[in-house]
């Protein structure tokens, strides 16, 4: 696939935003560093809520025992 336009018809059709994509590279690297650290301490935040839910079940059914 050498013509560009034909890549960016089947990324379309593959279902993939483009707009998405447009809008990430009009931003400096700077805002897409800070994005990325915002992203990144997000899902530290949901990995640490899923660990302490994950002791919470586990504590109950060791009680239910």
């Amino acid at each position: 696939m050498d013509d560009p336009a034909d890549a960016l018809e089947e990324a379309r059709k593959a279902g993939i935003d483009l707009s998405l994509l447009d809008a990430n590279l009009k931003l400096s690297v700077k805002e897409r560093w800070q994005q990325h650290a915002g992203a990144l301490q997000l899902a530290l935040k949901l990995e640490e809520a899923g660990k302490k839910r994950d002791g919470y079940v586990r504590r109950v059914a060791e009680e239910a025992d």
